[in-house]
């Protein structure tokens, strides 16, 4: 099963292990590519990930993760019998959730052979260039097409190995040029001057010495302006201190090399992230000779990263505030129909356990339409507010009040006994008759039902749908008696 079918978001969880993925160290291709497939294989719900090496028509497995061994780590086949073939055709991503209901495949050899059912890959791109494939499948086909969230994925996570693959060789080349230095300079100033990446020549002490034309693209400084300060100088005040305790670790000799995320500020001011790798070249001697440092730019996916945080926190507050709008009447910010038509139902079954009383005051404005006419809308709708705002001053804290309907206010009263409701009723009318600052004055009907459990033998006792019928029966009787009043039924 897929993290998306299990309900939670690809682009977050994905971006966070691409993140993990992107600062492994590449040194090692096999771990590399085991943490690639096994993330790939976790985050798709997929059985079988393949990272593959194209040349020509010669398709190399360089690594696998399967439950079998079907397919090994260093297998050849022709790329014509391999569905990765479609892939180097179309120079991009191919996605099949369903093979099997393709009738141009059924013939295919990955299908009559491997029964692969579902499929999803893309290119892997080294400078450029397609070198190989990254892609994933299962023995049984998907209900559901590919979504575009795990494409995107998939084609970052090959972008992501492709740079690893990428920084992994220009790493090695950085280490043959350190050791050739004194015999081959050339080469070491060719690799220098003209990598992708930013690099940088630094003293012990931190004084820049060379620099190449990225560092200065990122950092905004001239090779001449950084050659006049140290790299301290410009390392925002947050990590300087990290940085320079992983410094005096290279220094002691306790590391030959670290990484960090880094941040620099840059001659404009803004802050510029990099992620930051550094090698000690000593003298013949031990004693430090210089810093071998590159900088790779990702404030773009820093930005992103903090972006998508921004974006979940405000989707939390969103949910939570659409959770409390589902449960709120949306004019007066009582509780709405459903919530006290469920609260009803809890204190109903609440007193069939206790055996205590349970009293329902079913308060309607009579004249709403006639103020709506006369006044407006907004009007009437300010005087719906204004009575819910005193009938809910009234009653103890055990009472809950809702809007029942849109004249129509219920009201619970727990352990209330037919006089205390009585006593409550009419000051739920007293309250809405005084009410001054209305246009029009309003009238109000009130229908009082009290459930007695201790008394109640009839085999509907303890429905909503009895003691709701029953305040409707008592507010129909109070309509008919006059406006003002109240009437009540006892249960």
């Amino acid at each position: 099963m897929s993290i998306m079918e299990e309900g939670a978001d690809l682009r977050l969880v994905g971006l966070k292990e691409l993140h993990r993925l992107s600062l492994l160290d590449g040194a090692d291709n096999r771990e590399l590519y085991r943490q690639y497939l096994e993330v790939g294989c976790r985050l798709l719900g997929l059985s079988v990930g393949i990272i593959s090496r194209v040349q020509g028509q010669d398709y190399q497995v360089l690594a696998v993760q399967s439950g079998n061994d079907a397919i090994r780590a260093g297998d050849h086949y022709a790329l014509g019998d391999t569905y990765c073939a479609e892939v180097l055709a179309k120079q991009g991503s191919v996605a099949l959730h369903d093979v099997g209901a393709l009738e141009s495949m059924r013939s295919h050899p990955a299908y009559t052979g491997l029964q692969l059912q579902a499929y999803i890959a893309t290119p892997i791109r080294v400078q450029g260039d397609i070198v190989g494939t990254l892609n994933f499948s299962d023995t049984r086909p998907r209900p559901e097409p590919f979504s575009m969230e795990e494409m995107e994925f998939l084609e970052l996570m090959a972008l992501s190995l492709g740079h690893g693959l990428e920084r992994s060789w220009l790493e090695t080349q950085r280490v043959r040029a350190v050791s050739d230095m004194e015999t081959n300079v050339a080469l070491f100033e060719g690799a220098f001057r003209h990598a992708a990446i930013g690099m940088a020549i630094v003293a012990p002490n931190g004084r820049w010495l060379r620099v190449n034309e990225a560092v200065s693209r990122i950092v905004g400084y001239s090779d001449s302006e950084l050659r006049e300060i140290d790299f301290q100088a410009i390392t925002h005040p947050d990590d300087l201190d990290k940085d320079l305790e992983h410094v005096e670790r290279l220094l002691r000799g306790d590391a030959t090399t670290y990484r960090m995320k880094k941040r620099y500020t840059h001659k404009e001011g803004r802050e510029v992230w990099v992620l930051l790798a550094v090698s000690l070249v000593r003298n013949s001697d031990g004693t430090p000779r210089y810093f071998l440092s590159q900088l790779e730019d990702i404030t773009a996916q820093v930005n992103g990263e903090i972006a998508l945080r921004e974006q979940r926190d405000e989707l939390e507050q969103l949910n939570r505030e659409l959770a409390g709008l589902a449960r709120q009447d949306a004019l007066t910010g009582l509780s709405n129909r459903p919530v006290i038509l469920e609260q009803l139902r809890q204190h109903l079954k609440l007193g069939l356990r206790t055996r205590e009383p349970l009293s329902l005051v079913l308060v309607e404005v009579g004249n709403l339409d006639q103020l709506n006419q006369e006044h407006g809308h907004a009007a009437g709708d300010d005087a719906l507010v204004a009575v819910a705002e005193a009938l809910g001053k009234l009653g103890s804290g055990k009472n809950c009040l809702g809007r029942f309907t849109g004249q129509q206010f219920l009201m619970l009263l727990p352990e209330a006994g037919l006089n205390q409701a009585e006593d409550v009723a009419e000051d739920c009318r007293q309250a809405v008759l005084s009410l001054a600052d209305v246009p029009l004055p309003l009238t109000v009907s009130l229908g009082v039902a009290t459930l007695m459990p201790c008394d109640a033998e009839q085999v509907d006792y303890g429905s909503t749908d009895a003691a709701l019928q029953a305040a409707e029966t008592a507010l129909s009787a109070a309509r008919d008696a006059g406006k003002n009043c109240c009437r009540t039924v006892t249960l």
